[in-house]
């Protein structure tokens, strides 16, 4: 957990907690924020369980754009892009190892108090949203299990990003502008404003902000032929949010809080390139097998409606809100379909070189939620408690359509490779032909869930600052599966399936703190996370050899069970020397039963879905903060996690399909160091600040024996990043104070060589992805 100004502590402090905003005003020192990570304002240092939390000041100075940056500033929060699709769709993100990748996520998004990651389907679109970083008051990062207060979907913990409250007694301003340059790519460039203002003082205010961004590309398109550069950048991006919030107290009791969020984002190209024609010494990314443009749309909506009712001693609040979002993603298969043929290096054939298939996948997302939770206000009284419930109905539609109108001359391809006579029809090889007299494969899947909680939890002070935690959840979740798949690689003209399944799963958890004095918290806990059972869709013919490695029909649906995880942790919260020194540190064991595992199929490429056993994930936490000088911040964070599955998956004819002691897509090691100068001038000051992040390598072995591993492909590299800025802080421009910085992000122009892929085992042609090159830009913010 990095250093935090007194600045970000007051912005952060909410009115409606007396306790809390009297400690924040004292600024308590580094390492400290105001939290409500269990549903009430807190001082960080005062929350027994691992947090890491990050205030907007603190976000804009580490260059935080987007949840990706987070993941990059946070041991322990790994966040990554699906090796086919790097860059344009499906994403990962998983907290202390445990991998949300598969169906129903483990990791909970929450914009304000309303969950919005959905499903993981087949297609790249369908994927957790995830807000841009712009307007925040600050996000949160809850490591483990959350599921008696944020519910099933947050099995390994929890992303939350708080939006600011309307103002209701004085006017705030914010803005952000940005311009950049990327080596070996184009401009970046950024501009939002956010206003707070009181409508009527102390009875209306509003808080309204737009923001948009474009993201310069750095890749260069080829020519397939001549690998002369055809087009320049090809994977822009752009983004734009819009907010609004009203806040209405109509008596001095009830508050009622109206609000509105959209986001667009546009990615006009993958960003993974090609292997062999990319100099990763000099950054100098391209990529000749591509023509068609792996874009990716994604909009969605968040209207919500939050009303507050003081009770005299207890407030009930009810959250309110429908999210609805589409996404679109397209994909350039040239390669995975010559594949076919047994063309997986070289040159293009005569008569391919335009070769053009595609796939082209469309979700759509929606889902009302309604939460009812009802709270004591008095935190220094020795019972505390929070009573909730919780309904939610959400509706998923995943089609995945992929189009080759060239299909059968692919296959006769192949067929004079080996000698022999080409085939009169797809019939003669499928048995079908295109579906629809166009797709080679075609999918579709719905989702329906329907979830109702109720929940509780208790803290009691059972002797004089050691306090007892008691809460548990319990929930009722149906589920609806639809699925149609149709075409030659699924060797039907129409096949359709539907299962239904009800799960009730009680999640309990139990903790025990001990607050020594002021500056000094020992806690234990033990919590237990339970995610709902799911469905892998039929991964078709053409994964009929990976399907029999591993014993599954390739032409049907698998169930997916349900997975239980149970977390125990200990942990500490110092703050020493008046505040000067920071330490939080934790230690956890995580047993994880019939884990839920997406992989890829080696020979194929497709994904799926399977229980592979249990695993054990050990580890810990420890992050200093420290303020040795007044003009000087050092952090330093490190995280360790062992995470590996402990049983043996058997396969068919005494295989073993997963061994004992195969470990998670995890990084063992991972370290944020970070130090900040600030040297007072004027009514202002001058600043420094360096960022460096680190991620080691897993030096486990490859089990070549195993049908899910590919030899080519070895384990994700070791990665380091180091960050500057530079800048100057004006108190008194105006009424308003402004941030102007210089930064250098990627300073050493590192290029480790990310989400390597290519079609089938011993293909030759490999692409892959990395960070983006060395970026230097300049910043300018205002807040007043």
């Amino acid at each position: 957990m990095m250093a935090f100004s007194p600045a970000a502590i007051a912005q952060d402090q909410p009115a409606d907690q007396p306790q809390a905003a009297e400690e924040a005003s004292k600024g308590l020192g580094v390492g400290e924020i105001i939290v409500t990570a269990q549903r009430k304002s807190q001082s960080l240092s005062r929350v027994p369980a691992s947090i890491v939390a990050k205030g907007q000041e603190e976000l804009d100075v580490q260059g935080v754009r987007s949840v990706g940056d987070i993941a990059q500033i946070t041991p322990g929060i790994s966040f990554g892009q699906s090796a086919t699709l790097y860059g344009t769709g499906q994403t990962t993100i998983a907290i202390r190892g445990v991998d949300s990748s598969s169906g129903i996520p483990t990791t909970g998004i929450y914009i304000d108090d309303t969950p919005v990651q959905t499903r993981v389907g087949v297609s790249p679109s369908l994927s957790n949203p995830y807000p841009q970083v712009f307007d925040l008051d600050r996000i949160e990062v809850l490591r483990g299990p959350q599921g008696t207060l944020f519910g099933s979907g947050s099995v390994g913990g929890a992303l939350r990003f708080i939006m600011p409250k309307p103002s209701y007694d004085s006017l705030s301003l914010y803005g952000r502008t940005e311009l950049a340059t990327t080596r070996h790519g184009a401009e970046s460039y950024e501009a939002g404003l956010a206003i707070g203002a009181p409508i009527v003082t102390d009875k209306v205010g509003v808080r309204a902000s737009a923001w948009y961004r474009r993201d310069g590309g750095y890749i260069d398109r080829l020519d397939r032929v001549t690998k002369k550069v055809t087009q320049k950048d090809i994977n822009s991006s752009d983004s734009f949010t819009g907010r609004i919030a009203v806040g209405l107290k109509p008596s001095e009791t009830l508050t009622l809080t109206p609000s509105f969020y959209y986001q667009h984002q546009t990615i006009r190209d993958g960003s993974r390139f090609e292997v062999d024609e990319t100099n990763l010494d000099t950054g100098d990314q391209r990529l000749s097998l591509n023509v068609l443009p792996e874009n990716h749309r994604d909009d969605f909506y968040l209207p919500a409606l939050k009303m507050e009712l003081e009770l005299g001693g207890a407030t009930l609040v009810s959250d309110t809100s429908y999210f609805y979002r589409t996404t679109d993603t397209a994909s350039d298969d040239t390669t995975l379909s010559l594949a076919l043929s047994g063309l997986t290096s070289g040159a293009f054939p005569p008569g391919f070189v335009d070769y053009t298939p595609g796939t082209n996948s469309r979700t759509k997302q929606t889902a009302f939620t309604q939460e009812l939770r009802l709270q004591n206000d008095n935190s220094n009284e020795p019972f505390n408690w929070i009573v909730g419930a919780f309904y939610q109905k959400s509706y998923v539609r995943d089609q995945y359509a992929g189009t080759d109108r060239r299909l059968l001359d692919v296959v006769n391809l192949g067929q004079e490779t080996l000698g022999e006579p080409p085939f009169d029809s797809l019939t003669d090889v499928f048995g079908v032909e295109l579906y629809q007299g166009q797709f080679s494969l075609f999918q579709r899947n719905i989702h329906r869930d329907e979830q109702i909680a109720a929940y509780a939890q208790a803290d009691y002070e059972i002797v004089p600052r050691l306090k007892v935690t008691l809460g548990g959840r319990y929930t009722i979740a149906k589920y609806r599966y639809e699925n149609f798949t149709a075409g030659p690689f699924y060797t039907t003209d129409g096949q359709t399936e539907n299962l239904r399944v009800t799960s009730r799963n009680f999640t309990p958890r139990l903790g025990l703190s001990f607050q020594a004095d002021r500056n000094n918290l020992f806690y234990a806990s033990a919590a237990k996370g339970v995610r709902g059972p799911g469905v892998s869709p039929p991964v078709g013919s053409t994964c009929a050899d990976d399907a029999a490695a591993i014993g599954i029909d390739p032409l049907t649906s698998n169930n997916v069970k349900p997975d239980s995880i149970w977390s125990y942790e200990i942990g500490s919260k110092n703050r020493l020397f008046d505040g000067k020194l920071a330490i939080d540190a934790s230690a956890f064991h995580i047993d994880w039963k019939n884990v839920q595992t997406l992989f890829a199929l080696p020979v194929c490429t497709l994904y799926t879905t399977l229980n592979l056993g249990d695993a054990k994930i050990d580890g810990f936490d420890l992050a200093v903060a420290v303020r040795p000088i007044e003009q000087l911040q050092l952090g330093a964070s490190v995280a360790h996690t062992d995470a590996r599955y402990t049983t043996a998956v058997p396969g068919p004819n005494n295989t073993v399909v997963r061994r004992s002691g195969e470990p998670l897509p995890t990084a063992p090691w991972a370290v944020q160091l970070n130090a900040q100068w600030t040297q007072p001038v004027g009514e202002g000051e001058l600043y420094g600040r360096a960022d460096f992040s680190y991620t080691s390598k897993n030096n486990t072995p490859l089990d070549l024996n195993s049908p899910l591993v590919d030899p080519d492909l070895p384990r994700a590299p070791a990665t380091s990043q180091l960050d500057l800025r530079f800048g100057g802080r004006f108190t008194k421009v105006g009424s308003s104070n402004l941030d102007l910085s210089v930064f250098i992000n990627n300073v050493t122009n590192e290029q480790p060589l990310l989400a390597l892929y290519h079609d089938t085992p011993g293909a030759s042609w490999f692409r892959g992805g990395s960070f983006r090159p060395r970026t230097i830009g300049v910043t300018l913010s205002l807040r007043d």
